[in-house]
């Protein structure tokens, strides 16, 4: 009883540790950080670079975390490279309404929001 009662402690604290990594690691206004909730997810992380990202990567990436979303009034609008080290995706209703804009870094994959 004691015994089992100290590992789901140890694992709980490394529960902790590593979550607490992982979001210290996350780009401030990043899918997954503050408002967009948990469930956003962390599609950077997901990630394997074997060389720098290109335009359908950015797309498949930006899907795969739209669909862990489950909010079928959102989908993804234009991806455009903005300069040779970034790519600009948006998030639009059905509608095509702008609903959050974000700048992928093409190198690594971080995602972060950009603010109009």
């Amino acid at each position: 009883m004691r015994r089992s009662s100290i590992i789901m402690l140890w694992s709980f604290i490394v529960t902790l540790i590593v979550w607490g990594a992982l979001i210290a690691a996350t780009p401030p206004g990043a899918p997954g950080r503050g408002h967009m909730g948990w469930g956003a997810g962390v599609p950077w992380l997901h990630a394997r670079l074997v060389g720098p990202l290109d335009e359908a990567d950015v797309r498949r990436m930006m899907e795969a975390w739209l669909r862990r979303e489950s909010n079928p009034r959102l989908k993804l609008g234009p991806v455009t490279s903005t300069d040779e080290n970034t790519f600009q995706a948006d998030i639009v209703t059905q509608d095509h309404s702008l609903v959050q804009r974000f700048a992928i870094d093409r190198r690594t994959g971080a995602v972060w929001a950009v603010e109009d």
